[in-house]
């Protein structure tokens, strides 16, 4: 009996560690996928539907914040104006959140597991490295948040099922979202 009781605890203890690392290891391999610019390896960890939907709210806040700076609440062509960019924002983000649309818009994003890639390196030749940050945000979200200075961007990962998580979400460095 009390090999059973012992087995069993030992079982629940995996699982519960597996649990809790599940996360981390799906990094892992979202950031092998994007180092090797691997979409279709990226494309079995991401939530297209969601992270649209994500990408698209950022972008359209963003958007209507710029308009109402330049142009005012009260003013109907403005409003004209940003129906018909939500429109062509919305094409536009559903062409870009793709398997190789993720990883060029993570590679230009404060959480890119690469170095700049545009060569602003500051002029002493030291690189600034991105600050990251991963931890629960509940028990089926996971934000893994960067910052390298100038710039700070999360990736988003929602549970799907008890071992599998995806990406689901961006958090847009401010320059991208336009705020």
């Amino acid at each position: 009996m009390k090999k059973i009781t012992l087995a069993a605890t030992v079982a629940a203890i995996v699982v519960a560690a597996t649990a809790y690392a599940s996360p981390y290891y799906a990094l892992r391999q979202i950031k092998t996928a994007l180092a090797e610019r691997n979409a279709d390896a990226l494309a079995a960890h991401v939530d297209f539907p969601a992270l649209r939907a994500s990408v698209k709210a950022q972008l359209e806040a963003g958007m209507a914040r710029s308009i109402e700076a330049t142009a005012g609440r009260d003013n109907p062509f403005a409003a004209l104006g940003q129906s018909i960019a939500g429109a062509m924002l919305g094409k536009m983000v559903d062409a870009m959140v793709s398997p190789a649309g993720v990883v060029a818009l993570v590679n230009k994003s404060a959480v890119s597991p690469q170095a700049d890639a545009n060569g602003d390196a500051p002029a002493d030749g030291a690189q600034d490295k991105a600050d990251y940050s991963a931890a629960y945000a509940g028990i089926n979200k996971f934000v893994v948040r960067a910052r390298d200075g100038r710039q700070e961007g999360a990736l988003v990962l929602q549970r799907h099922g008890i071992w599998t998580w995806k990406l689901s979400g961006i958090e847009l460095a401010p320059a991208v979202a336009g705020q």
